[in-house]
């Protein structure tokens, strides 16, 4: 009986020790990691700004092929949301959501791990160097006085720095094989448009010959409005449906957008009515010559591969000044690029 009395003694003072252990054990932990990465900051912060590349580089990707994993919210930026589900312990469910997103130079998230009440957050923080950037990836849980939570914060580094180690090296090899176009002053914004109905004429001009091809087709519009007595809603549009990167001759509808859907169209006038796309799209005006487009839609195009973005419909122009009264350096064009 003493054995046992003096065992249970022994027990007991263990599991006071371990648990005073416990309380004075930081109640939080920090891991991070960095790498070097051989581009612009902002084509770095372009990937890590939303969900759409994440699992090309995760590090925990593929620990479980039957994984679900849900994106929701906006594509990018503070809102943009990745949910998983997997049968695999090692795996789990949560969710990582963005808090706040400061352009090239920040992007803070919040993690949520089902069955865990600790507080997570991880952060990507990028400063330039030269024509590179170097990425800190940080992770911080605070644990509101869990004792297993201040225990399990000891091993937070060894079990998750390897993890880490792992996904930066691919993010790396991922953000260096994507486009170099330098996109750093882009001003681009997502945004939500509604669908509209517009009234058009589809024709087909080059370069040198689109601006008085235009010019026709919304006289004729006009005209046709003028008759039934509706009114413009907006700036004309240009609604590119085919373009020829040999030739440079492009196809178009041109469309002006009525103030009423009741419109009475002939059947056998060149005029139809349609909608416009409604849904997100990556849009960013152009102040200057209409030359200067080309370029434009290049860098466009290298920053919707750079976000991993998938086209979801034809793109247009809408002309917010008027190119018969405005000087060229001071045209205004916004482009519009439908995406998911």
């Amino acid at each position: 009986m003493k054995v046992l009395k003096w065992l249970l003694i022994v027990v007991v003072a263990l599991l006071v020790g371990v648990i005073g252990a416990g309380f004075v054990l930081p109640d939080t932990a920090h891991v991070e990691r960095s790498v070097v990465i051989n581009a612009r900051p902002a084509t770095v912060y372009t990937v890590l700004n939303g969900f759409r590349q994440f699992d090309k580089w995760s590090p925990w990707a593929g620990l479980d092929p039957n994984a679900t994993y849900t994106v929701e919210g906006p594509l990018m930026g503070v809102g943009a949301k990745q949910s998983w589900r997997s049968d695999d312990p090692s795996v789990g469910a949560g969710s990582q959501e963005i808090l706040e997103s400061v352009p090239n130079q920040k992007i803070v998230m919040a993690l949520v791990f089902e069955g865990f009440a600790s507080e997570n957050r991880a952060s990507y923080l990028l400063q330039p160097e030269g024509e590179a950037t170097r990425l800190l990836w940080t992770y911080d849980s605070t644990f509101h006085g869990n004792l297993l939570g201040r225990y399990f914060g000891l091993m937070m580094d060894g079990m998750l720095g390897p993890d880490y180690e792992r996904g930066l090296v691919a993010l790396k090899t991922l953000v260096e094989s994507l486009p170099a176009t330098d996109i750093s002053d882009l001003q681009i914004s997502l945004e939500t448009v509604d669908s509209h109905p517009m009234l058009y004429i589809s024709g087909s001009a080059g370069p040198d010959e689109a601006r008085d091809v235009l010019g026709a087709i919304y006289g004729r519009i006009g005209a046709f409005m003028a008759e039934r007595q509706l009114q413009q809603a907006a700036p004309p549009i240009a609604i590119t449906r085919a373009y020829d990167d040999e030739t440079r001759a492009w196809q178009f509808d041109a469309a002006l957008l009525p103030d009423r859907s009741e419109v009475d169209v002939p059947e056998l006038s060149e005029i139809r009515l349609g909608q416009t796309y409604g849904g997100a799209v990556l849009t960013v005006l152009n102040t200057g010559p209409y030359t200067e487009m080309e370029t434009l839609y290049t860098r466009l195009t290298a920053f919707r591969e750079i976000a991993g973005l998938q086209d979801n419909g034809d793109s247009w122009e809408q002309y917010l000044t008027d190119p018969s009264t405005t000087p060229p350096q001071q045209a205004q064009t916004r482009v519009y690029w439908p995406v998911k």
